[in-house]
This record gives structure tokens, C-alpha cells and sequence, in this order.
């Protein structure tokens, strides 16, 4: 029997994790200080008040990981992340109320098919950003996510998003 464990809570948003920091399992995996900083990233969202936070990373956690306040962290593993938030999304009561946070347009279509919505990574930023500016009643003093900072940081190329 499924069941909505999201009822009376703030919007779920699950996140395509290695496709956002634009690493492999295997690179990302090597790398773990690319993972540590995309999550508290989110973290720091999710301080704002943003929502509730699920990445789906591809592979196992050979780290062992412990991600920072308010999110949860999901290793796929024997399933491709894509394959495992589908499954996922399939197995719950009401996907409608999931965003599902990815640039990968196959993704993005079997999610949109499975009854979720989706956000690339530009409008999950934009979004956050007008969170935290409204849950706190003033402009920030510090600029907005930049996106091609973001971009830079994480070596994603521009030209495929």
C-alpha cells in the first residue's frame, strides 16, 4: 500500500545530484568535497524556509557521508539516480506534489509523465532566492545565487544546459 509521506508538509523537492554538480558518480565519488559543497548549498536554502530536500545520487556512498541539516541523501545504487526517482515518484501516492530538480531533459519528461513537476537548476535558484528575500521581509545583503558562478565553481558547461 502506498502512502504520501509528505502530507501537511512543506514541498518536497528531489534533486538530480550528480547532474547538478555536472560529475559522474565515479568523478564525484573521488571527489567528495564537490558533493559536501553542493549540500550545504541546499542546506543553506533550506534554512530559508524552502522546503524539504532528497538527492539522488547515482552509485554507492563509499564515504559514508553524513549530509548537513535538512537534507537527506539517497545513493542509488544498483539503479542509475534518473531510474531510482522514477521508481521512486511511481511508488508514492501523489507525485504532483514532488518537484523534481534536474537539467537532464529525459529526466525531466519521465518526470513530468510520472505526474511531478519540474525545475531546472536556474528556476530552483530563482526560486530559492525569492524564498529567503520573502521569509525574511528585506533584500539580502548579500547579491543573489549567481548561476554562472555556480557554473564556474562546479566546471559545468554552459553550452549543455
Amino acid at each position: 500500500m502506498s502512502r504520501n509521506l509528505w502530507h501537511n508538509a512543506p514541498m518536497p523537492y528531489w534533486l538530480d545530484g550528480n547532474n547538478l554538480i555536472g560529475q559522474p558518480a565515479a568523478v564525484s565519488s573521488s571527489r567528495p568535497q564537490l558533493q559536501r559543497a553542493f549540500l550545504s548549498a541546499l542546506s543553506e536554502y533550506h534554512k530559508s524556509g524552502g522546503g524539504r530536500f532528497l538527492v539522488y545520487f547515482d552509485g554507492d556512498d563509499p564515504n559514508r557521508v553524513i549530509p548537513p541539516p535538512g537534507i537527506r541523501v539517497r545513493y542509488s545504487a544498483p539503479l542509475s539516480a534518473d531510474d531510482a526517482i522514477i521508481q521512486s515518484l511511481q511508488g508514492i501516492h501523489r507525485p504532483g506534489e514532488v518537484i523534481v530538480v534536474s537539467n537532464d531533459r529525459a529526466l525531466q519528461s519521465r518526470c513530468r509523465t510520472a505526474g511531478a513537476t519540474v525545475l531546472d537548476w536556474r528556476q530552483f535558484a530563482s526560486k530559492m532566492e525569492s524564498r529567503k528575500t520573502l521569509s525574511t521581509g528585506k533584500t539580502e545583503k548579500h547579491p543573489p545565487v549567481d548561476v554562472e558562478d555556480w557554473m564556474d565553481y562546479f566546471g559545468l558547461d554552459k553550452s549543455k544546459m
